[in-house]
């Protein structure tokens, strides 16, 4: 991400200095476009230009991603602070809140979501290989992760035992996730999400024939091991 600053002077070197000035930093910090070199006037006083500049300071894709989600909290007219982190490419922002958790989370986490779209769709405007914005409160996401880990593996082996499927409630496209992976390692059970939108609901039932189908050949039959030779 970039910004950029024009400034004019009576040379290239001056109109530098000017812009690079308004940034406080130095040359190896900006790009440097030069727009106008300027000329001297006759007997340099008459017809003369101005030399001017565009110079731009490249800006991290973190502190743009946090110049952002501060800007929609002062909007929002909340003091707040904010703990970024980076993960490969992805940037988890913790938002500690004066008393406001709740509002900022909403139901079932669905403001708190639609902040996080928000703020990647503006963070991506810039440029699309931007890195993932990753709201949290107070540790919400994680504390909420927690909890559909317990309750998907209780679900597992509340189908086991009755040998018949439950269906949950609707769930975000983030939480179905976490509930399909800690159930994807479970061979007695399957799962499927159902429902039309965003939110959909997740089934829970018993693996086809008590466990899940294994890989088998091309044809359906399954791969005789090579006997080895005598």
């Amino acid at each position: 991400m970039t910004r950029t600053v024009e400034a004019s002077g009576k040379s290239v070197a001056e109109a530098t200095a000017r812009a690079l000035a308004k940034f406080g930093i130095t040359s190896e910090q900006a790009n440097i476009q030069v727009i106008a070199r300027g000329r001297k006037g006759f007997l340099g006083i008459f017809g003369g230009a101005v030399a001017r500049v565009a110079v731009s300071q490249r800006v991290s894709a973190s502190a743009h991603a946090e110049e952002i989600v501060a800007d929609i909290l002062r909007l929002m007219r909340l003091s707040c602070q904010l703990h970024v982190t980076e993960e490969k490419n992805t940037l988890i922002i913790d938002i500690e809140t004066a008393g406001s958790d709740g509002l900022l989370i909403g139901k079932g986490g669905n403001t708190l979501s639609a902040l996080e779209y928000v703020a990647n769709r503006m963070l991506q405007r810039g440029s699309k290989k931007s890195p993932k914005i990753i709201l949290d409160v107070s540790g919400y996401k994680r504390r909420r992760g927690d909890f559909l880990k317990s309750k998907a593996l209780s679900l597992a082996e509340q189908v086991k035992a009755a040998k018949k499927q439950v269906t949950t409630e609707p769930m975000d496209a983030e939480d179905r996730s976490i509930v399909h992976a800690v159930l994807k390692s479970d061979p007695a059970v399957e799962t499927r999400s159902i429902g039309h939108g965003s939110v959909k609901s997740i089934v829970v039932a018993p693996a086809k024939g008590g466990t899940k189908s294994k890989s088998r050949s091309r044809g359906g039959q399954r791969r005789r091991r090579k006997q080895p030779s005598r």
